[in-house]
Protein backbone atom coordinates (compact mmCIF):
# COMPACT_ATOMS: atom_id res chain seq x y z
CA UNK A 1 0.00 0.00 0.00
CA UNK A 2 1.25 3.49 -0.88
CA UNK A 3 1.90 6.21 1.65
CA UNK A 4 -0.65 9.02 1.38
CA UNK A 5 1.91 11.45 -0.09
CA UNK A 6 2.69 9.02 -2.93
CA UNK A 7 -0.80 9.22 -4.46
CA UNK A 8 -1.45 11.49 -7.43
CA UNK A 9 -3.95 14.34 -6.95
CA UNK A 10 -6.57 12.42 -8.96
CA UNK A 11 -6.01 9.26 -6.93
CA UNK A 12 -6.42 11.22 -3.68
CA UNK A 13 -9.60 12.87 -4.94
CA UNK A 14 -11.00 9.48 -5.96
CA UNK A 15 -10.03 7.92 -2.64
CA UNK A 16 -11.65 10.77 -0.71
CA UNK A 17 -14.82 10.44 -2.79
CA UNK A 18 -15.09 6.69 -2.23
CA UNK A 19 -14.38 6.96 1.51
CA UNK A 20 -16.90 9.80 1.85
CA UNK A 21 -19.61 7.84 0.07
CA UNK A 22 -18.92 4.66 2.05
CA UNK A 23 -19.12 6.53 5.36
CA UNK A 24 -22.22 8.53 4.36
CA UNK A 25 -24.13 5.41 3.28
CA UNK A 26 -23.93 4.02 6.81
CA UNK A 27 -25.18 7.20 8.55
CA UNK A 28 -28.39 9.19 8.71
CA UNK A 29 -28.37 12.90 7.81
CA UNK A 30 -27.72 14.11 11.36
CA UNK A 31 -24.87 11.66 11.81
CA UNK A 32 -23.44 12.69 8.43
CA UNK A 33 -23.41 16.32 9.61
CA UNK A 34 -21.68 15.45 12.88
CA UNK A 35 -19.03 13.25 11.27
CA UNK A 36 -18.51 15.68 8.38
CA UNK A 37 -18.06 18.66 10.69
CA UNK A 38 -15.76 16.66 12.93
CA UNK A 39 -13.56 15.69 9.99
CA UNK A 40 -13.50 19.30 8.76
CA UNK A 41 -12.39 20.35 12.26
CA UNK A 42 -9.62 17.77 12.26
CA UNK A 43 -8.54 18.89 8.79
CA UNK A 44 -8.43 22.54 9.91
CA UNK A 45 -6.17 21.68 12.83
CA UNK A 46 -3.83 19.76 10.52
CA UNK A 47 -3.73 22.74 8.14
CA UNK A 48 -3.00 25.16 11.01
CA UNK A 49 -0.12 22.99 12.20
CA UNK A 50 1.30 22.66 8.68
CA UNK A 51 0.96 26.39 7.97
CA UNK A 52 2.73 27.35 11.19
CA UNK A 53 5.49 24.81 10.54
CA UNK A 54 6.01 26.36 7.08
CA UNK A 55 5.97 29.85 8.58
CA UNK A 56 8.59 28.95 11.18
CA UNK A 57 10.75 27.24 8.54
CA UNK A 58 10.55 30.32 6.29
CA UNK A 59 11.55 32.58 9.18
CA UNK A 60 14.47 30.31 10.00
CA UNK A 61 15.57 30.28 6.34
CA UNK A 62 15.34 34.11 6.18
CA UNK A 63 17.58 34.59 9.23
CA UNK A 64 20.64 33.54 7.25
CA UNK A 65 20.67 36.49 4.86
CA UNK A 66 19.10 39.75 3.86
CA UNK A 67 15.55 38.43 4.23
CA UNK A 68 15.14 38.48 0.47
CA UNK A 69 15.01 42.28 0.28
CA UNK A 70 17.40 42.40 -2.67
CA UNK A 71 15.31 39.84 -4.52
CA UNK A 72 12.20 41.90 -3.89
CA UNK A 73 13.82 45.04 -5.28
CA UNK A 74 14.92 43.14 -8.38
CA UNK A 75 11.47 41.64 -8.80
CA UNK A 76 9.86 45.06 -8.49
CA UNK A 77 12.17 46.48 -11.15
CA UNK A 78 11.36 43.56 -13.46
CA UNK A 79 7.64 44.04 -12.91
CA UNK A 80 7.89 47.77 -13.53
CA UNK A 81 9.80 47.11 -16.76
CA UNK A 82 7.07 44.70 -17.89
CA UNK A 83 4.37 47.25 -17.02
CA UNK A 84 6.18 49.94 -19.00
CA UNK A 85 6.54 47.61 -21.98
CA UNK A 86 2.84 46.73 -21.85
CA UNK A 87 1.92 50.41 -21.70
CA UNK A 88 4.05 51.03 -24.78
CA UNK A 89 2.39 48.13 -26.62
CA UNK A 90 -1.06 49.46 -25.70
CA UNK A 91 -0.09 52.94 -26.87
CA UNK A 92 1.19 51.57 -30.18
CA UNK A 93 -1.95 49.48 -30.59
CA UNK A 94 -4.18 52.49 -29.94
CA UNK A 95 -2.20 54.59 -32.45
CA UNK A 96 -2.54 51.90 -35.10
CA UNK A 97 -6.28 51.64 -34.50
CA UNK A 98 -6.81 55.32 -35.37
CA UNK A 99 -8.13 55.92 -38.88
Amino acid sequence: MKNIEEYTPCELATLATVVGILIAEKLNVNQQNVVGNFLVGVAQIILIIAAQAQNLQAQQDDQGGDNGKNDTKGSNKDLQKQIDELKEHIKNFENNMSC
